[in-house]
């Protein structure tokens, strides 16, 4: 598949990448699906989409992006506002899909297709319901370690005089990136809950970033936790600003899976150059 996608990539550079991106906004079109069902415990698959109202929704209105321009953020059926949480997974997925086949190798873009829609979900379900399920978060740790096996490259390995030893290598390195985000984010939450007198993190958060170490190795699990920490701040930084200008103290609160799915997607797309860029600012 990726070799057949590689050739006609190369034929055809700009239509790949709008095809891409047009598969990639039919993806988050159905975690949108999975966002707003996932943790009501409800089914993806039925029934069909329906609106609020309860009126089934016509598939040329759920076409991706174009289908909520079409109804201008609307309701057909009885008005209601559609939020535009809807038209921004899909967008964001659509960029996803189209920025790692320009990126990334070949069959290193397929896997990241999977990682990130993965991602996208997991800080879909916390924004939109401060409540991350369990199982697309274990699917993550899952697939992650499967990928590995199958792409050893994904981990760094490459050819070796054994044909099984560069995919046992590429197990092992994620294994241990799982163990390492497992271990510090248990270790960063027990601490900070002892000094905060609360829950500091949750155990999504754990999950989450043990499944990045899967696909990433253990660099990928350190820099998810404190990149994503680096990623709330500045998230967060416009509302504090906004509340000590007013003389307000900020009560807002900002959903950690984000900013860990947001780290973890720039390591996975750009790793190697965090690294040279970190190395050559403490090297000076």
């Amino acid at each position: 598949m990726t070799e057949a996608l590689q050739r006609f990539a190369t034929l055809h550079p700009g239509p790949t990448l709008v095809l891409l991106g047009m598969l990639g906004a039919c993806v988050g079109s159905f975690l949108n699906v999975c966002i707003h069902r996932l943790p009501k415990g409800e089914s993806v698959v039925t029934p069909g989409s329906r609106c609020a109202c309860g009126e089934p929704i016509p598939w040329w209105c759920n076409l991706p992006i174009a289908g909520w321009l079409m109804l201008r953020g609307s309701a057909r059926c009885c008005g209601g506002r559609i939020s535009t949480r809807y038209p921004t997974v899909e967008l964001i997925t659509a960029l996803a899909f189209a920025g790692s086949w320009w990126l990334l190798p070949p069959a290193k873009a397929c896997a990241a297709f999977v990682f990130l829609s993965l991602l996208i979900l997991l800080a879909g379900c916390d924004l939109a319901d401060m409540l991350v399920p369990d199982a697309p978060n274990f699917v993550l740790v899952g697939a992650g370690l499967m990928a590995s096996i199958f792409l050893p490259e994904l981990q760094g390995q490459t050819e070796h005089a054994l044909p099984a030893m560069h995919r046992l290598h590429s197990a092992g390195a994620s294994l241990f990136g799982i163990a390492a985000g497992t271990a510090v984010v248990w270790w960063v939450r027990t601490v900070g809950t002892v000094l905060a007198g609360r829950e500091a993190m949750g155990e999504a958060d754990i999950i989450l970033c043990a499944g990045v170490g899967a696909w990433c190795g253990w660099e990928g699990a350190l820099f998810c936790l404190f990149g994503g920490s680096v990623v709330g701040v500045v998230t967060a930084l416009p509302g504090v600003l906004s509340a000590r200008i007013k003389g307000e103290e900020y009560d807002g609160v900002v959903p950690f899976v984000p900013s860990m799915a947001v780290a973890g997607a720039l390591w996975f797309l750009r790793g190697p150059e965090l690294v040279r860029a970190w190395n050559h600012w403490v090297t000076g």
